[in-house]
């Protein structure tokens, strides 16, 4: 995605975004490249060929699944990402748009950091170098309740130990099996069925890591299983790849640099495959492998009923008069918090009284996506449309939150809006950046998603409003989430 700029930095981006659709394919093939020759000489070591699996282990076919829904009805294109298209050349719009990916919604997915780069025999491995005595585990899951499959690492906090969560830790002991006792403590986190995957040695930074899965279970989310609280002495927190690597925290606990730099050195480990079949005639390249895209998370703030009954029911479309239409909006989490603590009265930001605030955690899937800049040109016949349609629809302000603003009537309009929505014909996503005119003139960055199957809720939280000022402080960031 891009942030917001003006009209320079508009026209910059526009000139990256400029590229030769021929070329894709030979960048691409040069990437994998790259990425294989360090594999090579990384896994140079001699690997166990057989594998065998505990008494509580399942085949691979089970956790393989295929996901039927598609991106929109109506859509004929399986790739979307064909930069000759009219709708999608920036020098035909008046948006900075991302390059997209490919549509894996209803292609069968692989992991293949764990199929390429593990070796299996760990006490083997043990054996040879016994100066290794700490192992980290890496406990993940591939989540396959939304249309798009994505990974979640488990992570460990103990705030009085550390102030950051990290990766679980097992430290070995001389006549202890390695297998047996990273096993023993999956056994005791879990009741659920599990796998041990095999290890990655990093020469790098001299760690082991020792993966294992742990099977999905697409239970339905409702107000006991999705309520995170941080106000335990200690957490066991499941993460998503973009807030380890891009956020480099979840939710307001800071993730350890060790954990960081090892998804940063090897990407791979933080995303899933799928094989794209092609219409070329070659059938060395009519299958390919493609990336699926990992989710972006972002958050929506409102008070904490409001957040129990989403979690049950899931996230309501917002009104007509909406910025970019009636869909679902997003924002950061610095920004959901005033969402979430305050609301309007008498053109100030009040505290909420009744109730305290909810923090609502989604997994995003934005696809393609336009950003939105605040010097765009507009039709001043559809903003007039626009706001007749505000003074019929608008008889009721929304009280969770402020996605529109409210256009002033005797002055020029110069605000971001989609009057008519037609970004949605050929976009998932439109996205703002912050802007601050003035003081009281502020838009804050939202993220408005067409389609409900490209997000799902992750989990939500309780803002403690005791100690919030009254009036909403940009510069006030101690919320407490209880």
């Amino acid at each position: 995605m891009f942030y917001s700029g003006g009209a320079k930095k508009k026209h910059a981006i526009r000139e990256i975004l400029k590229f030769k659709p021929e070329k894709l394919e030979d960048t691409t093939s040069e990437s994998e490249s790259d990425t294989s020759t360090r594999s090579d000489d990384r896994t140079s070591r001699s690997r166990k060929s057989s594998r065998h699996t505990s008494d509580n282990e399942d085949t691979d076919d089970e956790r393989d699944s295929v996901t039927s829904r598609k991106r929109r009805s109506g859509d004929d294109t399986t790739d979307g990402d064909t930069a000759d298209e009219e709708g999608t050349n920036p020098d035909n719009n008046d948006y900075a748009v991302t390059v997209g990916s490919n549509d894996t919604t209803h292609l069968h997915y692989r992991y293949s950091f764990i199929d390429e780069e593990l070796e299996y025999d760990i006490e083997e491995y043990a054996d040879v170098h016994p100066e290794l005595k700490k192992f980290s585990l890496v406990i993940y899951k591939i989540n396959t309740r939304s249309s798009t499959p994505f990974l979640e690492f488990l992570f460990y906090y103990d705030k009085n130990e550390q102030e950051s969560c990290h990766l679980p830790e097992y430290r070995h002991k001389p006549k202890h099996n390695v297998r047996k006792e990273t096993d023993r403590m999956m056994s005791k986190l879990f009741t659920g069925k599990y796998r041990y995957k095999g290890f990655f040695y990093d020469e790098q930074s001299d760690r082991c890591f020792v993966f294992y899965e742990k099977y999905f279970v697409n239970e339905a989310k409702n107000e006991t299983t999705a309520r995170v609280s941080l106000q335990d002495s200690s957490h066991w927190l499941w993460v998503c790849t973009t807030e380890i690597i891009y956020n480099k925290k979840y939710m307001t606990i800071p993730i350890h640099e060790n954990s960081i730099d090892f998804f940063v050195a090897y990407p791979m480990a933080g995303i899933l495959q799928a094989t794209h079949v092609t219409s070329d005639d070659n059938v060395s390249k009519r299958f390919q492998s493609v990336h699926i895209e990992a989710p972006s998370v972002l958050y929506y703030g409102s008070d904490i009923c409001y957040a129990k009954n989403t979690a049950v029911y899931g996230l309501k479309r917002e009104p007509i008069i909406a910025r970019y239409g009636p869909f679902y909006y997003f924002t950061t989490l610095a920004h959901s918090f005033y969402w979430a603590c305050y609301l309007k009265s008498n053109d100030k930001m009040k505290k909420r009284e009744t109730s305290n605030g909810g923090i609502s955690r989604y997994a995003v899937f934005t696809k393609r996506m336009k950003t939105a800049f605040i010097d765009d040109d507009y039709n001043r016949e559809l903003v007039k449309k626009y706001t007749d349609r505000m003074n019929i629809f608008d008889t009721k302000k929304n009280i969770y939150r402020e996605t529109q603003e409210e256009p002033r009537r005797n002055k020029t309009f110069d605000r971001i809006y989609g009057f008519d929505y037609d970004w949605t014909i050929d976009y998932d996503t439109m996205y703002n950046g912050y802007y601050e005119k003035s003081a009281k003139d502020i838009l804050r960055p939202v993220w408005c998603v067409c389609d409900h199957h490209n997000f799902q809720l992750l989990s939500y939280s309780e803002v403690n409003l005791e100690k919030c000022p009254e009036h909403y402080d940009p510069d006030f960031l101690d919320y407490k989430i209880m």
